[in-house]
């Protein structure tokens, strides 16, 4: 290599120093078993919590942000079990969006969410059935007093 100049010199190191450094961190990640732990496992984790919570939007309406955040706290709450506390929220949140994006399109066929007029037509349908058994046990009452 002919060097030309003091900053062909500078490129040169700085292009020399990439792999060693590179290789540096990767060796330090990996001897991290903390870190280690929490990338092979925050994906799955993420995906498992964003079901959990689809299935729970079938039977009761959620809003999206109440389904995310329900889900950070399963993953949350796993990490803690796994011995893996004081993790950044963030990054339980961008895990949680990223599997999100990669799943929508088999989760809303799966688990179809209930809507805000599905869940009052329930409310009614419950309501309907408490007073209809409030009103046997009112009959049976007052047949029991005479």
């Amino acid at each position: 290599m002919q060097v030309n100049s003091f900053s062909d010199v500078i490129i040169a190191v700085a292009l020399a120093a990439i792999p060693v450094i590179g290789g540096y961190i990767g060796k330090v990640i990996t001897g991290n078993s903390k870190a280690t732990t929490l990338i092979n496992v925050l994906s799955p984790l993420a995906k498992d919590a964003i079901v959990v919570m689809q299935k729970l939007g079938v039977t009761q309406y959620l809003v999206g942000e109440a389904k995310k955040s329900g889900a950070v706290d399963i993953v949350k709450n796993a990490l803690e079990s796994l011995g893996i506390n004081g993790t950044n929220e963030d990054l339980i949140k961008n895990a949680i969006e990223k599997e999100y994006a990669l799943l929508i399109g088999e989760l809303e066929k799966t688990y179809p969410q209930m809507t805000v007029d599905q869940e009052s037509a329930a409310k009614a349908d419950e309501l309907a059935k408490v007073q209809q058994a409030l009103a046997d046990a009112q009959a049976k009452v007052n047949a029991l007093q005479n």
